[in-house]
C-alpha cells in the first residue's frame, strides 16, 4: 500500500437493488458514517469510501438518483465481468448478454460475475471490505462470491438464514453471517439496530485492517506449517508446535472436523502454507464410515498437487464422530460408543474400517511425487487408544498400521516409519 494523498479504498455494499434498495441505502449510510467517525481527527493519507454494487437478478432501471450520493456499480457492469471472461476463454468476440430466465441459473451466473468483479477490484488494490444483505437467494448469491476473497478481507452478510446449518454459505472462509432477526423487508425498529451494528462492525474491521497492514508491512514472514489436531491428539500436536516454533516456523493448527481439513488445504492452494504435518487424519474415518466430521474424496489432493512437504500420521483414526447419542444410526447401536458431551458421540473403528481408511490414504499418497514421511505408531492412534482406555483395540490398530505398511509404495521421496512408541501422543516429538 502506498502513501499517495489521493489513495482511496473501497468498501462494497452489495445487494439486489430491485428488491432491497431501501435496506441497501441504509446499510451503506451506516458503513460510511461510521468510517467518517472512525477516521475523523486522524492524519491518514488515505480515504475509505462506500460503493454500492447492484447484483439484481431481474432487469430494472437504475440511475444516479437511485443510489443517492454513493458511487455505484450497475448490474450490467457486474455482468460484463462474467461475459467478458467467458468470451475470452472461448476466444469469441465480447458482447454483454443478460441473465438466464431460470432463477437458479440467474443467481449462479450473477454470483460468478460478482466473484470476478471482486477479484479485479482486489487485484487493483481497491477492495478494503465487502458487506451484503439478503434472504436465502441473496445469501447464496453473495456468499459464493464473498468467500472467494482471501482470509483477512472483512466480509459480512446480513442474512435471514444466518442460523442453523451455515456451512454451505461460509465454507472454509472467514465470512461473517449476521442474523437479520426480522425479514429484510424495509427499515424498522429491529432492522435499524441490526444494520447500524453491522455498519459499525464493518467500518471498524476495514479501518483496523488497513492500519494493521501498514504497521506490519515490513515484518518478515516466517515459513508456515499447517497441523491437524483433535482433542485426543493435542499433546502430540502441542509438542510438535513448540519444536517447530523454536526452529523459526509459524504453525497453523486446524481442528480436524471436516471443515478444518478443507480450510488447511485451501490455504495450501493459496500458497499460505508451505508444509503440512497431517498428524490427525480422523476425517478419513468419518468419510469411510459416515460420521459427521468427514472429509470428502478430495482429501490430501491440495497438499499433493502443490507438492509441499508432508508428514502424515494416523491420529484419531480410531474414532468416528456422530452427534448426540440418539442420532447415532441404529446399525451402530451395539458398537463401542463413547458419549463425549451432549452434542458429540464417538465410535471406535473396526478392523475392517481401519483397512478401508488405510486404502484411502495409500491410494492418494501413491499418486504423489512430493516429499512425504508417514509416521505410524504401533501402540495407539489417540489418547483413547491405549491400555485401560475405552477405545483400546490392539488388533484394529495393528491392522491399520500393517495395511499402510503394505499398501504405501515407498521410494526416495515417500517413506514410511513404524515407531515403537506407546501412542500417537509420542509420534512426532522425537
Amino acid at each position: 500500500m502506498g502513501d499517495d494523498d489521493d489513495e482511496v479504498f473501497r468498501v462494497f455494499c452489495i445487494a439486489t437493488a430491485d428488491t432491497k434498495l431501501e435496506e441497501l441505502l441504509f446499510l451503506s449510510n451506516s458503513v460510511q458514517s461510521n468510517l467518517d467517525i472512525f477516521c475523523s481527527n486522524k492524519s491518514h493519507s488515505f480515504k475509505i469510501q462506500v460503493t454500492i454494487v447492484d447484483v439484481s437478478a431481474n432487469m430494472h432501471k437504475t440511475d444516479a438518483t437511485s443510489f443517492k450520493n454513493f458511487s455505484y456499480v450497475t448490474r450490467e457492469d457486474v455482468l460484463s465481468c462474467y461475459y467478458e471472461a467467458k468470451h475470452q476463454q472461448q476466444q469469441e468476440s465480447f458482447g454483454i448478454t443478460d441473465l438466464p430466465n431460470d432463477r437458479g441459473e440467474a443467481i449462479a451466473v450473477m454470483s460468478k460475475a460478482l466473484e470476478i468483479f471482486l477479484k479485479k477490484a482486489l487485484d487493483d488494490q481497491l477492495l478494503a471490505g465487502a458487506v451484503g444483505l439478503g434472504g436465502s437467494g441473496g445469501t447464496s448469491l453473495l456468499s459464493n462470491a464473498l468467500r472467494s476473497l482471501p482470509v483477512g478481507i472483512p466480509k459480512f452478510i446480513i442474512s435471514t438464514v444466518a442460523s442453523g446449518h451455515t456451512s454451505p454459505y461460509i465454507g472454509t472462509s472467514d465470512l461473517i453471517l449476521l442474523p437479520s432477526v426480522v425479514d429484510i423487508c424495509g427499515i424498522n425498529s429491529i432492522s435499524r439496530v441490526v444494520f447500524s451494528n453491522a455498519g459499525a462492525a464493518v467500518a471498524g474491521m476495514v479501518l483496523g485492517r488497513i492500519l494493521r497492514l501498514r504497521d506490519t508491512f515490513s515484518v518478515t514472514k516466517k515459513p508456515t506449517v499447517g497441523i491437524t489436531m483433535y482433542g485426543i491428539t493435542t499433546p502430540c500436536v502441542n509438542a510438535v508446535k513448540e519444536r517447530l516454533e523454536k526452529l523459526g516456523f509459524e504453525t497453523l493448527i486446524f481442528h480436524a472436523t471436516g471443515v478444518g481439513g478443507r480450510a488447511m488445504e485451501d490455504l495450501v492452494r493459496s500458497g499460505s502454507i508451505q508444509a503440512v504435518m497431517d498428524i490427525t487424519t480422523t476425517e478419513v474415518a468419518d468419510y469411510v464410515v459416515g460420521g459427521i466430521m468427514a472429509c470428502d474424496s478430495s482429501r490430501f489432493d491440495a497438499v499433493l498437487e502443490m507438492e509441499v512437504p508432508l508428514v502424515l500420521s494416523v491420529g484419531a483414526l480410531d474414532v468416528v464422530t456422530f452427534g448426540a447419542k440418539h442420532t447415532v444410526p441404529s446399525k451402530y447401536h451395539q458398537r463401542n460408543l463413547l458419549v463425549h458431551n451432549e452434542q458429540i458421540t464417538a465410535m471406535r473403528t473396526t478392523a475392517d474400517e481401519s483397512k478401508e481408511c488405510a486404502a484411502f490414504i495409500a491410494e492418494k499418497l501413491n499418486k504423489s511425487s512430493s516429499k512425504i514421511r508417514i509416521c505410524l505408531p504401533e501402540k495407539g492412534t489417540s489418547a483413547l487408544d491405549s491400555p485401560g482406555k475405552p477405545f483400546y483395540d490392539p488388533v484394529a490398530t495393528a491392522i491399520l498400521i500393517d495395511e499402510l505398511q503394505n499398501l504405501v509404495v515407498t521410494n526416495e521421496y515417500r517413506q514410511v516409519f513404524q515407531i515403537e512408541l506407546s501412542s500417537i501422543l509420542n509420534v512426532c516429538t522425537r
